[in-house]
């Protein structure tokens, strides 16, 4: 059985985007659309690392009012080479990558004043694991 040690780095925003026409009545309902797209890239010339991309984007799609998007990126690399590493991020890392991206959506819908809830992260755990 191959050992290989993983190491997942800070998350960072790639890139940020928030619109807001403000034309919102106080206590007025927005309905919110939100879509999630995550990709690994691989790098070829470096096969023991990769790169996360995670987008988040959320908008009135009703009225029009606001949206946001944030892009986050992570960055993941092993000690020795593994055969398709990105299935191998997607199936067992991914649940980690994501709490640290629920965290940059809440710190950045805080800053420009909306009250986005991100749901919690599910891990599995099974005896047979140990």
């Amino acid at each position: 059985m191959k050992e290989a040690k993983v190491t997942i780095g800070a998350t960072n925003i790639k890139t940020f985007k928030y619109e807001n026409s403000f034309a919102a009545k106080q206590g007025d309902p927005l309905k919110m659309a939100v879509k999630t797209q995550m990709a690994v890239r691989l790098n070829p010339e470096a096969p023991t690392t990769a790169m996360v991309l995670v987008k988040f984007e959320t908008s009135d799609e009703e009225k029009k009012i606001m949206a946001m998007e944030l892009e986050t990126v992570t960055p993941v690399s092993v000690s020795t080479f593994v055969d398709n590493l990105d299935d191998v991020i997607k199936k067992k890392y991914f649940p980690q990558i994501m709490m640290a991206v629920n965290e940059k959506i809440r710190i950045a819908s805080t800053v420009v004043g909306l009250n986005i809830q991100t749901p919690p992260v599910t891990f599995m755990y099974t005896e047979d694991a140990e």
